[in-house]
């Protein structure tokens, strides 16, 4: 008998997989043409520029052409065709879940992924969501990557690298218009000021949409989002060995926000997120925000003794302010626990955020030549962060709580790679970084001070890996890695309460083994990664009494495999189909119950939250002449997210769900014409949500609760893009 996995759903996914790569195999050998071959792709993630498929890593890549045929406009779209990655915009545009490989952030916790963009690391995950334009490529690096990154690199690295200067003039803008009353527009230029002794790029966005998320109360769509980007790059090389960059970056934003559903999904559907369980929105509290960011960094390059010493320094600024109901409802008079509580609904939710962050780092990186490569270099972030929680009807007459918190990060590292044999690699890396951090807990009005507390948390996070080459372009290798991401600080708790002041750091020690392999003279790819992943402590959100509060659940073991292949078995035609199967499953685990604070519940065998088990991704794009200068491209591809459970008690959870999206683009060399559409099916599913199992407010609101609340997506979106360059 065949083995198969308990969802009937996965299984008949995985035999289709299985048939689809066996006729791809068998259509693509004989079909095999002398004169084409893939593309071959550098990356920069391990701090020098590397062929992809001779790094011993996980890699996923996007460069110009990837971000342009998946219609890229944000992180969320490069990781829809990213198997392992999750991520979503939960509440508002600046607060995103990440997840990858089971290793999981929520809400208002640190990110588990370091996010760097031109070799600056960014402080905060709110800056994460900043829009794609005018981009070289995008790496996302699966694992942890403590050695080189340091804290938050618990789950993996995305790298993002810009368009920068050249000596030579060029430019683009390009126009979108689509449904939603989506419409955009992007330009940039570039070129020489005074030869290579100065050279510089601009690069500006703006992009409006009403929305696509209809508020069935309100009769109109509440996820509408206005975004002004403007992006500026000077760069001169002074002598031969020394090469500057002077960055500056300006983003503004309105939006929607908040604009949740509201079902007793628990109750009516058993937690299952489907189908009739996915109401459209109908509170009757219009959720609104406003981000303001600017950012400054300036990096030096010089040569030295054959190597480069590189010093970067960076300074971020960011605002937001934004509001929401946290009923979602239009009930008047809202009850709880059966009595009249809230005679005007929840309402309103303020949050205001403000943060400045200071980042710098000087690293020595060797001659890619040298028989052992090497960087070494020393690293340091220092970060105010001030919130403020204004929970309104919540707050029963008593003064809002102003939350200020500073954190300075210090950090050395080295990472040394070597052939031991003509054939055999190997990498060692190891990092110390200390992070020291307090909180200090006011009143807005007052200024009385509530609650104080400081932590130091630091770790060593060491790496090995040993690379084998079997081919030219082919590798096999291990390896073994820590991640950390700090603890941090709760609001006081009340002797009756069962969360701590201070939780603690999260830790990762990942071991993975891979294969990297190219074959048929370069037309076709593919790598394999088996891995497992011992996680510690793993901070889960909860909201109790009105306060957002983290726990730890001691363990969680992470399990799973990734394929992916791509190939050209044609001039016209590229295949390309990648998989993800990731276990992550909470071990020996019981906690208070949430909901009465008394007794405990038991956690042990569930699934982290918001880690989908499968995830599948498969393209095919042909691209043939129609005209001596002019070229068409069609491409299709389809997308799927595996079972996805969005609480540590499993209760809500959304199936597998899938989506098609497509392109056709007529272009020549100057120019370029786009028709596009994403989940052109419109399937709707939910991207988040928190329930009645974890929060009281929800558990006991009434009339005819208990709720769940949900976020769904976006449906169906299409659009035309054209593009000229100059």
């Amino acid at each position: 008998m065949n083995a198969c996995f308990p969802s009937m759903r996965v299984c008949a996914m995985r035999k289709s997989i299985k048939t689809a790569l066996l006729l791809s195999v068998a259509a693509i050998s004989p079909a095999l043409a002398d004169d084409v071959r893939i593309e071959e792709i550098v990356v920069t993630a391990r701090g020098r520029t590397e062929n992809l498929m001779r790094v011993p890593d996980s890699i996923a890549v996007m460069n110009r052409d990837d971000l342009t045929k998946h219609q890229v406009q944000n992180f969320e779209d490069v990781t829809m065709y990213t198997p392992g990655v999750f991520v979503i915009n939960d509440q508002d545009p600046g607060t995103n879940i990440i997840t990858i490989r089971g290793v999981s952030t929520d809400r208002l916790q640190q990110a588990s992924v370091a996010y760097v963009v031109d070799g600056l690391a960014l402080g905060d995950k709110e800056l994460f969501t900043q829009p794609y334009y005018d981009l070289d490529r995008v790496e996302i690096v699966k694992g942890p990557q403590g050695a080189l990154y340091g804290k938050n690199a618990i789950g993996g690295v995305f790298n993002i690298v810009t368009r920068g200067p050249t000596d030579e003039f060029e430019a683009n803008v390009e126009a979108e218009v689509g449904n939603g009353g989506n419409k955009a527009v992007r330009v940039a230029a570039g070129g020489p000021v005074a030869g290579r002794k100065l050279m510089m790029r601009i690069a500006a966005q703006y992009q409006d949409w009403d929305g696509w998320i209809y508020n069935t109360f309100l009769k109109k769509n509440v996820d509408d989002q206005t975004t002004r980007n403007l992006r500026t790059t000077f760069k001169g090389e002074a002598t031969d060995d020394w090469t500057w960059e002077l960055r500056w970056n300006v983003n503004n934003e309105d939006s929607g926000a908040a604009w949740l559903s509201s079902n007793n999904i628990t109750g009516k559907f058993k937690g299952r997120m489907d189908g009739a369980a996915l109401t459209d929105p109908f509170g009757d509290y219009e959720g609104q925000s406003k981000r303001n960011w600017y950012g400054l960094s300036f990096k030096n390059d010089v040569t030295i003794a054959g190597g480069t010493l590189s010093a970067i320094v960076g300074y971020d600024h960011y605002q937001k302010r934004w509001s929401e109901e946290l009923d979602f409802r239009n009930d008047k008079v809202l009850t709880y626990a059966g009595v009249p509580a809230f005679f005007n609904g929840i309402q309103p939710i303020k949050q205001p955020v403000d943060f400045r962050i200071w980042t710098g780092e000087v690293r020595y990186t060797s001659a890619d030549d040298a028989r052992v490569r090497w960087i070494a270099g020393v690293f340091g972030q220092d970060t105010l962060r001030n919130r403020i929680d204004d929970f309104g009807p919540l707050l029963f007459g008593f003064e809002p709580s102003a939350f200020r918190t500073p954190t300075t990060q210090l950090a050395a590292f080295a990472q040394a790679e070597t052939n031991l044999t003509e054939r055999l690699e190997a990498t060692l890396a190891l990092r110390y970084d200390t992070v020291d951090t307090s909180e200090d807990i006011t009143g807005v009005n007052t200024k009385a001070r509530f609650d104080y507390a400081k932590k130091t948390f630091d770790q060593v996070q060491p790496k090995l890996s040993l690379s084998y080459t079997v081919a030219p372009q082919s590798i096999v290798y291990a390896s073994i890695s820590r991640g950390f991401k700090p603890g941090g600080f709760n609001p006081q708790p009340a002797a009756t309460d069962t969360y701590t002041r201070i939780y603690k750091a999260e830790t990762t020690t990942a071991y993975e083994l891979g294969v990297k392999a190219s074959a048929a003279d370069g037309r076709i790819s593919a790598t394999a990664v088996a891995f497992y992943t011992d996680y510690n402590n793993f901070q889960y959100f909860a909201f109790i009494g009105g306060n957002d509060v983290t726990y730890n659940a001691p363990q969680v073991d992470v399990k799973g495999f990734e394929v992916s292949a791509n190939a050209k078995p044609l001039p016209w035609l590229t295949l390309d189909s990648s998989f993800a199967y990731t276990d992550a499953e909470i071990g020996t685990f019981r906690a208070p119950d949430p909901i009465s604070g008394v007794g405990l519940r038991n956690y042990t065998g569930n699934q982290t939250p918001n880690s989908p088990r499968d995830n599948w991704a498969s393209g095919a794009e042909v691209e043939f002449p129609v005209a001596a200068d002019l070229k068409a491209t069609f491409r299709g591809e389809f997308t799927l997210r595996g079972k996805t459970f969005f609480e540590i008690d499993n209760a809500l959870y959304s199936p597998a769900e899938g989506a098609i999206n497509v392109r056709a683009a007529l272009s020549a060399d100057n120019w370029s014409v786009a028709v596009w559409g994403k989940n052109i099916t419109d399937n709707r599913w939910a991207v988040s949500a928190f329930g009645q199992g974890q929060v009281a407010l929800l558990a006991f609101l009434g009339p005819n609760g208990p709720f769940d609340s949900f976020n769904i997506n976006r449906g169906r979106q299409y659009g035309v893009t054209v593009k000229a360059n100059f």
